[in-house]
Order: C-alpha cells, then sequence, then structure tokens
C-alpha cells in the first residue's frame, strides 16, 4: 500500500476503492454529503487515536459497513438486519423477533440463509444502560459471510462503543492497518451454510449439521473417536472394572464410577503420572456415553490449532439444541476436575444441565409458535 496517501477523508475514500471494498460512486457521494455538513475532507489525522475522525465517512457511504451502539436501548432486530444487509446479499436474514419464553427470559432469534438462530438477551427487566457486548459480538459473529466468501467482520477503531464495521478479506484488512486503522477486533466464521437433510430435531439432523460446520480435520478425529467405541468400552469393563460395578451407564453407575476414579488417583499428580493410561479413556469414554443415553446429546469435535481457544481440540457432550442454548462439556475436563477437587456429584450435574438446556429450547419453541 502506498503510504504516501494522506490520512485525510478523501485518503481515506482512495483507499476504499483501490481496496476493492468501496465503489467510486460509493465514496464520491459520501465525500459529497460531509462536504456539504462542512467537514474538511483535506484535514489530515495522524494519530491512530483519530480513526473515528476518518471512519465518519462511512456514515454517508452506504452499504458498507454497520455501527455498533453504545446504548442497551439498541434495537436488536435491527442491528441484526444492517449488519446482514452490509455483506452484498451473502447473508440474508428473516424472521427477526424476540421470544420471551418466561418472566425474566428472552431469547433474540432469526434466520440465517435459512438457519434459525437464536441468542439469549439479557433479563428485560433489568435497567441495563449499555449493549450486552457478548450478545454483539455474537451476532456479528453469526452473520459474517462463510463458505467461499473469505470476508470477516473488522472493527476499525480501537473502542468498541459507537465503532465501525466492515466485511473484509485478509487483503483489505492489511491494506486497512497500512494505511493506520488498527483493526482490533475481528469476528467470523462460526456458521456455515448448507442445511441438513435429516428430520429436523432428530439426533440425526444434529449429527448431520456438525459435520456441514466442521473442518474435515474435525470430522476425522471425531469419527476415529467414535469407530471403536463399543469394543473400546468393552475392553475397558473387562480389564479394568470390578466384577460388582454397575456397568448400566445409569446415574449411579456415575457415582461409582467418580468412587473409582477417586481410589485410583490421589491428585493431579498421580493423574499426570498416569497419562495415556486406559482406565482415564475408558472413563472418558463411559461418561460420554452415560450422557448419550440419559439425555438428547451427542459427541462433537471442533480442531483448532489455536491452544489458547477454550475446548477446542477436544471431545465434547453437546445437548441437541442450537448454539444459544449453549450446554456442552467435556468428559475428560470433568474427570480431572473430580481428582483435583475430590469432590463427587459434578457429573450428575452436567447431565442435569443437559437437561435444561434441552427444555429450555422446547419452551422457547412453544413461545414462540404462540406469537406466531
Amino acid at each position: 500500500m502506498d503510504n504516501a496517501i494522506p490520512r485525510t477523508l478523501r485518503g481515506f475514500a482512495e483507499i476504499l476503492v483501490r481496496l476493492g471494498i468501496a465503489t467510486e460512486e460509493q465514496t464520491a457521494a459520501g465525500l459529497a454529503e460531509a462536504a456539504d455538513i462542512g467537514l474538511d475532507l483535506d484535514e489530515e489525522f495522524e494519530d491512530a487515536e483519530d480513526a473515528d475522525e476518518l471512519t465518519c465517512l462511512l456514515d454517508f457511504c452506504s452499504g458498507l459497513g454497520f455501527q455498533t451502539p453504545e446504548k442497551m436501548g439498541v434495537d436488536l432486530e435491527e442491528m441484526v438486519h444492517e449488519i446482514a444487509a452490509c455483506t452484498g446479499g451473502s447473508v440474508v436474514v428473516d424472521e427477526v423477533e424476540r421470544v420471551e419464553v418466561e418472566e425474566g427470559l428472552e431469547y433474540l432469534h432469526y434466520r440465517r440463509n435459512g438457519r434459525s438462530v437464536w441468542h439469549r438477551t439479557r433479563d428485560p427487566s433489568d435497567n441495563y444502560r449499555y449493549l450486552d457486548w457478548n450478545i454483539a459480538f455474537d451476532i456479528i459473529g453469526d452473520l459474517a459471510p462463510c463458505n467461499d466468501d473469505p470476508r470477516i467482520f473488522y472493527q476499525l477503531e480501537e473502542d468498541s462503543y459507537d465503532a465501525w464495521w466492515l466485511p473484509l478479506t485478509p487483503e483489505q484488512a492489511e491494506g486497512l492497518q497500512e494505511f493506520g486503522l488498527p483493526l482490533p477486533v475481528d469476528l467470523g466464521d462460526r456458521v456455515r451454510d448448507g442445511i441438513p437433510t435429516a428430520e429436523p430435531e432428530t439426533l440425526a439432523w444434529y449429527m448431520e449439521d456438525d459435520r456441514l460446520q466442521a473442518s474435515e480435520e474435525s470430522r476425522r478425529r471425531l469419527d476415529e473417536w467414535l469407530a471403536p467405541m463399543d469394543g473400546a468400552l468393552e475392553r475397558w469393563r473387562t480389564a479394568h472394572l470390578p466384577g460388582d460395578f454397575p456397568f448400566d451407564h445409569s446415574p449411579d453407575s456415575l457415582a461409582a464410577l467418580e468412587r473409582l476414579v477417586l481410589d485410583r488417583f490421589d491428585g493431579p499428580a498421580a493423574l499426570e503420572a498416569a497419562a495415556g493410561e486406559a482406565f482415564f479413556e475408558g472413563a472418558v469414554r463411559y461418561v460420554g456415553e452415560t450422557a448419550l443415553r440419559l439425555r438428547p446429546c451427542r459427541w462433537t469435535y471442533r480442531h483448532s490449532d489455536d491452544e489458547e481457544r477454550v475446548f477446542t481440540s477436544e471431545l465434547l457432550i453437546t445437548a441437541n439444541t442450537p448454539h444459544g442454548f449453549g450446554a456442552a462439556f467435556s468428559p475428560d475436563h470433568v474427570l480431572r476436575s473430580l481428582v483435583q477437587a475430590r469432590t463427587s456429584g459434578g457429573m450428575r450435574d452436567r447431565m442435569g444441565a443437559l437437561g435444561e438446556a434441552v427444555e429450555e429450547y422446547h419452551k422457547a419453541l412453544r413461545a414462540r409458535a404462540r406469537t406466531r
């Protein structure tokens, strides 16, 4: 990028066109409107903190990006439409609505390219002044283009309040950074397009959807784990369990397994010393398979090369609900926590959370049906 381009409104317009983010017609119209209200198109802004002095041009360039609001009073439904509108048709939303499940429990629902998406909102009775950034960032990530469209959403200014966002390719983002915009946050690649062919709300539907959303490496590793499940559990039972163990995938069997694990490992050091031991892997399998028999759920896996991302590259048990209802746990983590905390009952608690998530989702479906 030519660093000689001045950091002015006129220079920002030139960069937008040169990078293929905007057309000459869009920026010309924006510059004309900015001039009409008295803005100096050639005033230079040298400091990175002045990014908002440049991005204000986007307010006059129709259809390029969207601006996150500051106050909680924002119409989330309108925000969803604004975000989708700046993708140039790559993302289309409809059925955007708030669903009040019960007093104090509300969800935002919309369809993104035919896919149903849910986000839990804050308690509508609470008097929050500012926007819930967890909800905002989830919505932005879910509405980013995907599949063969390489763009994701980038925040152009340091402060998220009133910040402008644009859907950009990595090359376009690099060009804006070279121009002097900070781009501190990027969000996207959370949802891939494609609808399962199985009957909706069945285990087959959720498993097919997982494969649509997962990378090839994620699918390969999950298949490697699931394929030998029955044989691996039978070998574990024969080699590592006492004859009186209630191998029936019941809640009582989980309590018995907790006692076995605590007797076998007196702390995290003992567990680490037994790394790779078949007993622990069998216990992980048994906890997960018991969950599948007690609650509507399934095994999931999301591979990532980023070791700092929580619960990626780890086998999870996930409730058969949309992502917004968010019940999932790692059997490996539950067992390690048991060894460290020496407190029983964690497995039953996890099973209960799965059931509560499914129940809440079904309540939301019934509440939505009542309002349509």
